[in-house]
């Protein structure tokens, strides 16, 4: 039976069922304040998160929002694990994917990201043994220092699945910025090598990927 594949939903699967840390405790209502007015800035449409879509996803209370085009493949998935899924195709091959999960990593317990992520990489790798992976720890994303890993493997055999080739993949935990409460997301991000994306740096500005990234925001 041939396996399935999908990159960044395989990979949330795995992490965000795990991604979330007891940090011991009572768990007590969150309180990030008023809810600040979000419009689009940059595309045409807009996806929103607040403590009210958490709480029916049954997923961490956080507030963010993440523009997208309409020509995007959109799925909002409901698993209690997944906020958003973004596809582009090309000629029926995903060029380029992002995948935003939940996690309980904040502030206060953001040294606990980086050896989760060791240890989800490692689940990760049982399911797709070819996935070299480069980088695991912190470095700078946008200017910033962030929790990520980067990782690349080429895909055969799958393409009736939408995957054909080598890919870049990238998953990263970036933090709120101002509430140390707020739980932060993790993101995936998936490039194939004949998109504009050539380089994990690519990853920031290039692509769909690059333009779709930079309107997220969390809501503070």
């Amino acid at each position: 039976m041939k396996k399935l594949i999908q990159l960044a939903a395989l990979l949330l699967i795995i992490t965000s069922c795990e991604f979330n840390v007891n940090v011991g405790g009572e768990e007590n209502e969150v309180d990030f304040g008023p809810m600040p007015v979000v419009e689009n800035k940059t595309f045409e449409k807009i996806y929103i998160v607040n403590e009210d879509v958490c709480a029916q996803k049954k997923l961490p209370p956080t507030r963010f929002a993440i523009e997208f085009p309409n020509e995007l493949d959109v799925k909002l998935p409901d698993n209690e694990r997944d906020h958003i899924n973004l596809k582009r195709w090309e000629n029926g091959i995903i060029t380029e994917e992002i995948s935003i999960g939940n996690s309980t990593i904040t502030a206060a317990n953001k040294n606990l990201a980086t050896p989760l992520l060791e240890q989800l990489v490692a689940e990760f790798k049982k399911q797709i043994p070819e996935l070299q992976i480069d980088f695991i720890g912190q470095k700078k994303f946008k200017g910033e220092m962030a929790h990520m890993f980067q990782g690349h493997v080429e895909l055969i055999g799958v393409e009736d699945q939408g995957y054909a080739g080598n890919y870049f993949m990238m998953g990263m935990v970036p933090l709120p910025k101002e509430q140390e409460d707020m739980n932060a997301i993790l993101v995936t991000f998936v490039a194939q090598e004949n998109s504009q994306i050539q380089s994990y740096q690519d990853f920031e500005n290039a692509g769909m990927i690059g333009e779709v990234w930079n309107t997220f925001r969390y809501l503070e």
